[in-house]
């Protein structure tokens, strides 16, 4: 909730601005924007999951790291995994699923992926996201044999770390250039902001003090990073299989509840609102 709070001050600014900035500037906000609706989505689908738990309820679990996936089928398996399922299960199956043809299941890949965009609303944005998804995922079924050509090729050895980053960043940059259309008020605006954003190549806002001034402070755009940071490491060690609240259950007392503090008072601090503060719903509750 600090992350998503805050990082929707920069990306309304920047999305609402959009004239103003072009280049690196459009890509850091849609790199925000990513940040902000997962955590914002995720967030709020873990207090609904704990809340659950508390009175006895065990609900599914509706995100696995999406960032991480490898590719785009991959994050669909993590990212909003009840919605997915139930296409999977209700749209896609029952079309013929992947037990037809190729073009036949291509096109089942196609029809689900616009009735998820269709899913969020009646708006071009949204049916130009889900049909890029569907893209992605038909144009990586159909590149697949000759990228696994050239791999051996090349003698690439694809279950080194360097391989996944490639693909997790590649698979990452995808999924946000997407976002763009999610989050843009209409289409022509999305194609503006794509198009500044290829216009110029402008990396000195990484040090002439313009990234602080896209909605956010020094003093709030550097909490957002660290927040970001911190939510990347507990992310990092939950893919890698490392049980954070088991770890810590076992641990002395005193310990425990010193980590549970901090949190507490990090979130306290750290968290935006206030007086003048004009809290946002969740994204997802307007679908």
């Amino acid at each position: 909730m600090v992350i998503a709070d805050r990082a929707a001050i920069l990306v309304n600014f920047v999305f609402e601005n959009y004239e103003a900035y072009s280049g690196l500037e459009i890509a850091v906000a849609a790199v925000f924007f990513a940040v902000q609706i997962y955590g914002d989505f995720a967030g709020y689908s873990s207090i609904a999951i704990g809340a659950a738990w508390v009175m006895g309820f065990k609900l599914m679990q509706n995100f696995n790291h999406p960032y991480f996936a490898l590719n785009i089928q991959d994050f669909w398996r993590r990212w909003h995994i009840s919605l997915s399922s139930w296409f999977r299960d209700y749209v896609y199956i029952p079309l013929g699923g992947s037990r037809c043809s190729n073009l036949k299941k291509y096109r089942n890949t196609a029809i689900v992926f616009l009735i998820s965009g269709l899913w969020h609303g009646a708006s071009w944005t949204y049916i130009v996201w889900g049909a890029l998804h569907g893209i992605y995922q038909i144009t990586g079924d159909l590149i697949k044999p000759f990228r696994h050509k050239l791999e051996t090729i090349l003698k690439i050895n694809t279950t080194c770390f360097s391989y996944r980053l490639f693909n997790i960043i590649i698979t990452f940059i995808l999924v946000d250039f997407a976002w763009i259309f999610f989050r843009a008020p209409d289409i022509s605006t999305a194609f503006i902001m794509i198009k500044q954003m290829f216009s110029i190549w402008n990396p000195w806002i990484f040090f002439d003090n313009s990234l602080y001034e896209m909605g956010l402070d020094r003093k709030d755009f550097w909490v957002l990073c660290f927040s970001v940071l911190i939510l990347w490491l507990v992310s990092f060690m939950q893919e890698r299989g490392i049980k954070i609240r088991e770890k810590l259950a076992k641990q002395n007392l005193l310990f425990r509840w010193i980590i549970y503090y901090a949190v507490i008072i990090f979130i306290i601090v750290f968290g935006i609102y206030g007086p003048n503060y004009d809290a946002s719903q969740f994204i997802y509750f307007q679908f």
